[in-house]
């Protein structure tokens, strides 16, 4: 392996990039990044692979996965005005046209850069290393304006995450593609402008405990050992005894049918921006410039 010194900035280039433990594409998968994802390098490579420190993980990814920056275009890309992709998915094209080349695909969550350019009902989008394309003008909004747009609201989050039932489970999937059980919680939550640590592990430290008996929809559910404590499983809890959660599918499973009882249950919303783990997107450094907080 060669260590060599790299730019300590750099911003996801594909729709999910892949993180893995080592350099190596039969190394354990970590994490997918989304497109548009600010990340830190560590300066380390290893032919085509480059280290990186994302959503709580550092891990290897191709550098066709990312474009590097330095401090002064790290900082020109978060005050950048971008677009975000809501729709589950897309494709951005060369031209203006449904039957032009695909450039890359383009999913729920992926952000780009605005041009300020229309064409009918296509919008023109600057990828993050540089590139234009097109997309539909229906499948994006103002990342700003969405991001102050976002509600706490339970009963939008839980139909989200239903939304996604028969999506395969896969270890380290965070992304529309795939999902493990904390990856789906992550990227509900965050469609709702709201951050949460990666792991499941981290996410039953955020907002409030809640008792047995008194959940409510949109509440974390945690499964795993009392004793020794450790958890391995979370949940969104949807009323009435069900929960949907990502364990071999996306699926929702009332608690008698999973068979598990929840080891410990936490209220996120309400609970943003409070110092317990939940950050507000519009609050996190990697998404919008803070007035010098970013480090």
């Amino acid at each position: 392996m060669t260590l060599i010194t790299i730019l300590s900035w750099a911003v996801v280039t594909l729709s999910s990039s892949f993180m893995r433990q080592a350099p190596d594409y039969e190394s354990a998968l970590e994490n997918q990044m989304l497109m548009g994802a600010l990340v830190q390098t560590t300066g380390e490579t290893d032919r085509y692979w480059v280290k990186v420190r994302a959503e709580d993980y550092t891990g290897w990814v191709t550098n066709m996965g990312v474009h590097e920056l330095s401090d002064s275009e790290k900082d020109a890309y978060l005050e950048a005005p971008k677009w975000i992709c809501t729709a589950e998915y897309s494709r951005i094209r060369g031209k203006p046209s449904a039957n032009a080349a695909a450039i890359c695909d383009f999913t729920m969550g992926n952000l780009v850069r605005q041009t300020g350019v229309t064409d009918g009902d296509w919008t023109q989008v600057l990828l993050p290393d540089g590139r234009q394309g097109w997309v539909p003008s229906a499948h994006i909004s103002d990342f700003a304006q969405w991001a102050e747009s976002r509600r706490q609201c339970a009963c939008s989050i839980t139909r989200l995450a239903c939304s996604f039932v028969g999506t395969p489970y896969m270890w380290g999937g965070n992304s529309i593609k795939h999902f493990d059980c904390s990856g789906l919680v992550k990227f509900c939550y965050y469609m709702h402008g709201i951050i949460l640590p990666r792991n499941a592990s981290q996410q039953i430290k955020c907002g409030t405990p809640v008792p047995d008996g008194e959940w409510k929809k949109g509440d974390l559910l945690f499964f795993g050992s009392s004793k020794p404590f450790r958890v391995t499983h979370v949940a969104i809890y949807l009323g009435d005894g069900r929960i949907v959660h990502s364990s071999l599918q996306v699926r929702i499973n009332t608690l008698e049918e999973y068979g598990r009882t929840p080891i410990g249950a936490v209220r996120i919303l309400g609970n943003v921006d409070k110092g317990l783990g939940a950050v507000s997107i519009l609050d996190d450094p990697y998404y919008f410039a803070q007035d010098g907080k970013q480090e």
